[in-house]
């Protein structure tokens, strides 16, 4: 038996078996493609057993995916494991941890800060979206910014709170939040090969950062909802599993339905249903544990609206969990595939650019704000410290039925074989220094426009690049989907959120269609 077949959760035989209703789920899935929600996979699970799953091809059960806020969730358990076994507890101080970040005028702000002000995001730190995640520590930085106020009084949702809190395990431990979590939760979960975004002297980000399979945030989910056991064993301490998933602070000052009817240890309470909660990343990455119904429903997407896909969750779920379905009833719930780009003839002008070299300027502006065009899509480095970009010294293999596509970003040279054949060519990749699993589809829109998509499978987006050929210069147009556009208006929804002034809105609202322009601007290029 592998780990992977002994840690999986047992399935049910058919889901109306453990009192759900495969219709119902198959209607959430339709409700989300309806509504050009972009959802991955899900899995829905009742009295401890999974009663039906689907996943969108080319993602599976055991795929890892990016996890974003989640990651929260993950770095609360650490949290909660090192105040068990008596390292820490909710009231150390994060100055007594690190004395030597004490100034020399007494800051009474800092002196107040700790673990439970962290976790229940009531720390009071203002952190610039523009630190420089380049340094060897952010530390210094975060705790050196601006106070928005004073910590414990109020909710304010900051990121940077989990990586102080990995600061912490790290200091008090001697080890990394992975290897301090790996013996403790990951194994006995069966999580293997864990991957997680750190800063250059190795501390895990903390507030995003993971990469979890769907079956790894199932078990993590399940673990919770049955406070703490796993397989019959007590992995979580019972203790945490309850608290951190209680009422421990105000979030009502926000906006959305789910963003306002409470917060754990970095889990939401729900709003669209009583008695429950969940672990939640951007791009809706949930992991939602239902008390009133013993059921947990977990979901992978790229849907960077995540209120609108809680919407359509709270729709259809707990009515999916009914214990009177005849059996008779029940489906085989599917997620549709993507559509490949269509197999098409080759172009005269491969044989010219065959193994030749292409090379593309940097791009001023987008270096300058800080997001160089990658063939990762920007929905997959918009957290990370490393941002990859500047694509260049680009070339081209064809064979009868793919094409191999080499291009160098920073000091990483990569190569993707794209299916012209209408299927996909897999392949592994390092960019941002994370590790990738890609799918490809190539074909010529016509004989000197040529269109990949590249799918890096641990992320939620896919890349498209649309290279012109003209002679000896050549144009590459970058997009992606979630498109850029779509990117440009969540920052606008996302940032108005907290700003109470009408002219800013609207003067947000206008720069949308040039920040989007902006990402996706063309490229020029020269065959060498």
């Amino acid at each position: 038996m592998t780990v992977k077949e002994k840690y999986k959760i047992e399935r049910a035989e058919t889901a109306e078996s453990v009192g759900v209703s495969s219709k119902e789920v198959q209607s959430y899935i339709d409700s989300c493609l309806e509504k050009g929600k972009e959802l991955h996979s899900i899995i829905v699970i009742r009295h401890g057993k999974v009663a039906c799953e689907a996943y969108r091809d080319p993602y599976g059960p055991d795929i890892k995916h990016m996890m974003y806020s989640v990651s929260k969730s993950v770095t609360s358990t650490a949290v909660g494991f090192a105040i068990e076994e008596g390292l820490i507890s909710l009231d150390t101080k994060f100055v007594d941890v690190f004395p030597h970040l004490r100034k020399e005028k007494e800051d009474p702000y800092l002196e107040k800060l700790t673990v439970k002000n962290l976790l229940t995001m009531r720390s009071g730190l203002s952190v610039s979206a523009l630190m420089d995640r380049t340094k060897d520590s952010w530390i210094d930085d975060i705790v050196a910014g601006n106070w928005a106020f004073e910590p414990g009084t109020k909710f304010n949702y900051t990121n940077e709170n989990m990586y102080l809190l990995c600061c912490i395990i790290h200091k008090k431990t001697g080890m990394s939040v992975v290897d301090y979590l790996t013996p403790r939760l990951f194994e006995p979960l069966g999580i293997e090969n864990v991957f997680w975004e750190t800063d250059p002297s190795g501390v895990e980000a903390g507030g995003w950062g993971i990469m979890l399979s769907p079956n790894d945030l199932a078990n993590f989910i399940l673990c919770y909802k049955q406070k703490g056991v796993f397989g019959g064993r007590q992995v979580i301490p019972a203790s945490w599993a309850e608290e951190a998933t209680k009422y421990q602070s105000d979030n009502s000052d926000n906006i959305y339905l789910d963003s306002k009817a409470g917060y754990g240890y970095c889990f939401w309470r729900n709003g669209g249903c009583e008695n429950s909660y969940r672990a939640d990343g951007m791009f809706c990455q949930f992991a939602i544990a239902f008390d009133d119904y013993d059921a947990c429903v977990v979901i992978n997407g790229g849907e960077i609206f995540e209120q609108r896909m809680r919407d359509v969750i709270w729709e259809h779920f707990p009515k999916a969990f009914c214990d009177d379905v005849p059996e008779e009833d029940g489906i085989k719930i599917s997620i549709p595939a993507y559509e490949k780009l269509s197999a098409k003839s080759h172009s005269s002008i491969e044989k010219y650019i065959e193994n030749k070299s292409i090379i593309f300027s940097k791009p001023k502006v987008l270096n300058t704000v800080g997001f160089p065009v990658s063939v990762l899509p920007l929905a997959t480095v918009f957290m990370s410290s490393d941002k990859a970009g500047n694509i260049t010294n680009l070339s081209f293999s064809f064979r009868e039925h793919e094409l191999s596509f080499t291009w160098t970003e920073g000091d990483k040279i990569n190569s993707v074989r794209a299916g012209m054949d209408g299927e996909y060519r897999y392949d592994k990749i390092t960019l941002g220094n994370m590790p990738f699993h890609t799918c490809a589809t190539a074909a010529w829109n016509s004989e000197t426009e040529l269109e990949i998509h590249i799918r890096p499978l641990e992320a939620v987006a896919e890349r498209i690049l649309v290279f012109r050929f003209d002679g000896d210069n050549v144009t590459m147009l970058p997009s992606s989907m979630p498109t850029s556009g779509t990117m440009a208006e969540w920052l606008v929804e996302h940032y108005s959120e907290n700003i109470d002034n009408a002219l800013i809105h609207n003067l947000m609202n206008g720069a949308a269609p040039y920040i989007a322009s902006m990402l996706d601007m063309k490229h020029h290029g020269k065959i060498r």
